[in-house]
């Protein structure tokens, strides 16, 4: 028996990575080895299941986030691994399905608030990071925050068939290198050693 879970995850992998209109029902059931029929009690429409789809992954992104928040023995710790994870997620949207998909209303406004909540933690973080000493200046969270968005559109992540976690941890250690005191420089030299 298909679990919905099962059907949500390989929709929201379709659609991210194709494009909203280039998904067809049919090739979701075919994928799941179900028919078309099946999805459709499911989920009574391609929005329905796109819509839903959404709904479940986002959540497992902030709970991630909320995670490494709580595990972390720093905050600059945390967002050097919020960072790489958030990268992760956000490089597999395919700019086709972010332009389809800030034409439905639904998706816009859900992302919306899941960004606002991202946006919370990052924050969070970052202040964190200053206030605690491990960053410069407060306009380190305003540098952060730009370089973070840019590396999601990396070509590198974007194109790569397997995400480069490695390859992410250091350009993110790299850029938050240069915004750190040497207390800060310590934790990053400390990551770099234990999970190079």
């Amino acid at each position: 028996m298909i679990k919905r879970e099962q059907i949500l995850e390989t929709a929201f992998n379709a659609f991210t990575s194709k494009g909203i209109k280039e998904v067809k029902m049919e090739e979701i059931a075919a994928g799941l080895k179900i028919s078309k029929k099946t999805l459709y009690d499911y989920f009574k429409s391609k929005k329905d299941l796109l819509v839903q789809s959404v709904e479940y992954k986002f959540p497992q992104l902030l709970e991630k986030n909320s995670k490494i928040i709580k595990c972390m023995p720093n905050p600059l710790t945390a967002l050097v691994f919020c960072a790489v994870e958030n990268i992760r997620f956000w490089c597999n949207f395919k700019e086709k399905f972010i332009r389809e998909a800030e034409k439905i209303p639904e998706l816009s406004s859900y992302r919306d608030s899941v960004k606002n909540e991202l946006d919370g933690h990052s924050s969070q973080l970052l202040g964190g990071c200053v206030s605690q000493g491990y960053l410069k200046e407060e306009d380190s969270k305003r540098l952060v925050s730009l370089f973070m968005d840019n590396l999601r559109n990396f070509d590198e992540f974007k194109n790569a068939e397997e995400f480069p976690t490695q390859l992410c941890f250091s350009i993110v250690i790299t850029i938050l290198g240069g915004l750190c005191t040497q207390k800060g420089k310590k934790i990053l030299d400390e990551l770099k050693e234990n999970y190079s």
